[in-house]
């Protein structure tokens, strides 16, 4: 066999091998991450959720996440592409042709041509165009990656303080229901007395529009649970009808977390915000698309080959075997700017994603500040509301006895409940105030708390 058709034959090989390998092997690189696929179970809304199944609930149906993480594979698409420039590329045609001729008066002919052609080509220098096109595209994935992660906490957080949201507002129209059930008993005992001669009619009147006043509060409290339980139901990805129950725990709180070092929580923050590290990586592969638009100015090195076979089909005619092997050299000369412009935009780009990270710094800066004032206030207002919510209720127990025995007027009586009223209110919602102030720091930090 000739030197030719070895050649062919060997060329022919590896491109076969390269077409198994193509097709049976989709990820050779091994740049897809499928851990971050999160196993579902189907939730059990007949028992109480409690704030742990809530997120689970909504990790594992979340659209928003789902469309995050295919960003993340669809990053890791692109950098298995940069990666694959260091492999050589195969093409193989193959033709047949059919001849057909006739002259007047003439026997026709017919011819048959067969051919086959498989070209190589290897880059084999290009001064780190490659290299930093590679580099460029893992950055991105990282960001990928740390953006799936902004994504998940900002869904977890969001669920917190949904779900803190729907117990706060139950429980405002529970306290909201006590305060209706005192106003009647007011009205009663005022209407009472006034049967009996005892007070005047404003009395009775006044007591009347305090306890319509009570049941239109309750109505409208028993609106905003509904508004609550479809905005949590939403980020559950379930239907706003959907009944569930909620698990209430005990309002016990703890000022745990250290605040006097607020430098050392903006450092902490920065350290473990996925957003800030997204955008760090973002600003890493900008870097690299720099130098990536400069090599564009400098020459590359190519491996080049090529082999063919060739046949007319005819009795006792042989083929042609054609092949081919060499380097070309290709310098870039003038290309209308092109390339300078390109070089030009990535510098750009580099800049601009540098001045949004010290936007985001300065927002994280800020965010986390905010986020440490809100918190301290919203355990100083729970300790408080204790305290109030214990004067008020003593002091409405007081009015009512004293109204019953005529020591007091309807106005003092009325005013205790009204006080009673929003101390119960403060109590439950402050609570829950500092429960979703809390969640707002660890966010604010960057932390995950874990949630019971």
């Amino acid at each position: 066999m000739t030197g030719s058709r070895i050649l062919f034959f060997l060329t022919f090989g590896i491109f076969l091998i390269f077409s198994t390998f193509r097709v049976y092997a989709l990820d050779p690189f091994n740049v897809y991450q499928n851990d971050k696929v999160p196993v579902c179970q189907k939730p059990d809304l007949s028992k109480e959720i409690t704030l742990l199944d809530a997120m689970e609930i909504a990790v594992c149906e979340s659209p928003v996440l789902k469309s995050s993480y295919l960003s993340t594979q669809v990053s890791a698409s692109s950098y298995g592409q940069s990666l694959s420039t260091y492999l050589p590329s195969l093409d193989g045609t193959g033709l047949i042709s059919q001849d057909s001729s006739k002259i007047d008066g003439d026997d026709h002919s017919d011819l048959t041509d067969t051919s086959a052609r498989i070209s190589l080509n290897w880059l084999l220098l290009d001064f780190g165009a490659r290299s930093n096109t590679a580099d460029k595209f893992k950055s991105y994935l990282a960001s990928a990656y740390y953006s799936y992660d902004n994504t998940l906490q900002s869904t977890l957080y969001g669920v917190a303080e949904s779900y803190y949201n729907v117990l706060s507002a139950e429980e405002k129209y529970e306290g909201l229901l006590k305060s209706e059930e005192a106003s009647k008993k007011a009205f009663e005992e005022a209407n009472s007395r006034y049967k009996l001669g005892l007070v005047p009619l404003s009395d009775k009147l006044q007591a009347e529009t305090a306890y319509a006043q009570a049941k239109l509060e309750t109505t409208v409290a028993k609106k905003n649970i509904a508004i609550e339980r479809g905005n949590l139901a939403n980020l559950l990805n379930l239907p706003p009808y959907t009944l569930f129950k909620l698990y209430r725990q005990e309002k016990i709180i703890e000022d745990k977390v250290k605040l006097d070092d607020i430098e050392k929580l903006i450092h902490s923050a920065l350290e473990n915000r996925p957003d800030y590290h997204a955008m760090q990586k973002d600003k890493e592969g900008a870097s690299f698309n720099v130098k990536t638009a400069q090599s564009g100015h400098l020459p590359t090195l190519n491996a080049v080959g090529s082999a063919s076979a060739g046949k007319e089909i005819r009795l006792g005619e042989d083929g042609s075997y054609n092949s081919s092997i060499g380097l070309q050299l290709s310098i870039p000369i003038f290309s209308g700017f092109d390339q300078s412009y390109k070089v030009g935009q990535a510098r750009y780009e580099l800049k601009q994603i540098e001045e949004q990270l010290n936007q985001l710094k300065i927002d994280i800066e800020n965010e986390v500040w905010a986020a440490v004032q809100d918190y301290k206030t919203s355990f100083q207002t729970h300790q408080i509301s204790k305290t109030l919510l214990a004067s008020a209720e003593e002091s409405e127990r007081v009015a009512f006895a004293s109204y019953k025995v005529g020591k007091v007027n309807i106005l003092t009586l009325l005013d205790a409940q009204s006080q009673l009223a929003s101390a119960r209110i403060e109590y439950s919602t402050s609570f829950y105030n500092f429960m979703i102030a809390k969640n707002n720091l660890m966010k604010a930090l960057g932390q995950m708390e874990k949630k019971a």
